[in-house]
């Protein structure tokens, strides 16, 4: 981890891979190091370079995949903050690796997190954000489609009654 701070692209790319395919064999033990590599990962997720970005989703998937159920969710929340943004990505591998981030987000905080998430932007007016959050939502509900059903928005059908004020309805004719 000291070495990240070597200011070449090359080093960090090199430490953020290490660090994934640490994190993809270590499982559950990955608890150890979640809180002290959170900053990295931070730094790695915000740059410019997309290959930074890649490899720190890579490596958040398979943080995440490793801490399943180990109480770990508030580092894995505060991570998502940063692989969302992502989402919009255009180049196709970051594309995949945000994806591949947000799966092992799904697992590991459950699908109705990142269903709060992909809500706000299902019906946004522009066409590019809803294809992005569109990919995330059929990629949840192939899934965890059955987990994402008590996460749905609530609707109550209103007593038809004449002093009601909730009640909105629509005839064919109007």
């Amino acid at each position: 981890m000291n070495e990240y701070r070597v200011p070449e692209l090359n080093i960090q790319n090199g430490v953020l891979k290490a660090l994934s395919f640490m994190f993809e064999y270590i499982g559950d033990m990955a608890k150890d190091y979640i809180y002290a590599v959170s900053p990295l990962l931070e730094d790695a997720l915000m740059d410019r370079d997309p290959v930074h970005r890649q490899t720190g989703c890579a490596t958040v998937k398979h943080l995440s995949l490793g801490v399943v159920g180990l109480g770990c969710e508030d580092v894995l929340l505060h991570l998502l903050n940063y692989v969302w943004p992502n989402v919009f990505e255009e180049s196709p591998h970051v594309i995949q690796a945000v994806l591949d981030a947000v799966q092992g987000l799904v697992v590991s905080l459950g699908p109705n997190i990142i269903l709060q998430y992909v809500l706000q932007g299902l019906y946004h007016p522009a066409r590019r954000v809803r294809e992005s959050y569109w990919k995330v939502y059929n990629l949840m509900y192939i899934y965890a489609g059955d987990a994402m059903v008590m996460g749905y928005p609530t609707y109550t059908e209103a007593v038809v009654e004449e002093e009601s004020q909730s009640c909105y309805a629509r005839t064919t004719m109007e």
